[in-house]
């Protein structure tokens, strides 16, 4: 018996063991990846972060030293205009995507989900802007916002005559310019609201309009209260679009007019390879404090929609 037991025991170790393996035959080409495509990089921009690289000396980024380790930090705070007018448009642009484009997709979410007449059209329709690219997205707005034949400027100036407005020429009005190119395509967040809403029990909501609860009631106290981890989720990705917003600012104002729509995305490319005077340092600082910034947010968001079940 205890010869058969001891058998079993070193069977099931082995087992065990053999499992572990294949595991670890499994996940290592994906680690050597990860490594090699996004840690590699990763470490290397914050290196050079702390080194003086640009033009000049191309081929071979030198240490600061430790008497001017942040001196890239502190020239980008204290002098560039360009680089603080970028951060605060990208700062910007993550707390309207909160503000704005979240609370309208779970708005539009739960209204599909009560399946009125056309609702699978009107869900098609808001998915639509998420499949096409974004540099088509921006090419369309371009044209909207042309001052020869745009639709945007020729209603500006036919609602108030002599006016003469022009979307890409004014700092204020570009930077919503920008802001409308994509802060309510939220179709691909609200397909994700709308899974989740589908596979809530209906039983819940039948319970519900048995005790007399209105549809208003039931949104608020049942839907949206399971949706949290989902609204958390998706708060997430609609940050993290507006924090690293590039394509649009590229194709529609190059960064202007006198460098108002400025994102850090922007930033980073302008510095470090839209201009005669390279600066990689530069922009790699600036890649830094844009990860940095990501890291926050998701942690700040993941903090604010945690359930209370996991505190």
């Amino acid at each position: 018996m205890k010869a058969g037991t001891a058998e079993k025991k070193a069977a099931r170790a082995m087992g065990k063991y053999r499992k572990r393996g294949f595991l670890l035959a499994f996940l290592a080409p994906c680690t050597a990846l990860f490594l090699v495509v996004y840690a590699y990089p990763l470490i290397t921009i914050f290196l050079t972060s702390f080194c003086s690289w640009n033009y000049a000396n191309f081929t071979a980024p030198e240490f600061l030293g430790w008497e001017h380790f942040f001196d890239n930090y502190i020239k980008l705070f204290r002098y560039d205009a360009n680089f603080k007018m970028a951060l605060a448009n990208s700062l910007k642009w993550v707390a309207l995507t909160l503000l704005i484009q979240v609370p309208f997709t779970i708005l539009v979410a739960l209204t599909l989900s009560k399946k009125m007449r056309g609702w699978r059209f009107t869900r098609n329709m808001f998915l639509i802007p998420n499949i096409i690219s974004t540099a088509a997205i921006g090419l369309i707005f371009l044209n909207l916002y042309s001052p020869a034949r745009g639709i945007v400027t020729e209603l500006c100036n036919r609602i108030w005559p002599g006016s003469d407005v022009s979307v890409l020429s004014n700092p204020t009005y570009a930077f919503w310019g920008i802001t409308f190119t994509f802060i309510l395509f939220g179709g691909a967040n609200c397909l994700l609201l709308l899974t989740q809403i589908f596979s809530i029990d209906p039983g819940i909501y039948e319970a519900a309009r048995i005790e007399g609860a209105s549809e208003w009631q039931i949104d608020r106290h049942i839907t949206l209260p399971l949706l949290r981890p989902m609204i958390g989720t998706i708060s997430v990705m609609a940050a993290n679009y507006g924090l690293l917003l590039y394509n649009e600012i590229a194709l529609i104002t190059s960064g202007g007019p006198d460098n108002a729509t400025y994102s850090l995305s922007y930033y980073i490319y302008k510095t470090s390879l839209g201009s005669t005077k390279l600066n990689f340092a530069r922009g790699n600082t600036a890649g830094v404090i844009q990860f940095i910034l990501g890291i926050l947010i998701v942690c700040l968001i993941n903090r604010a929609f945690r359930s209370d079940t996991s505190d």
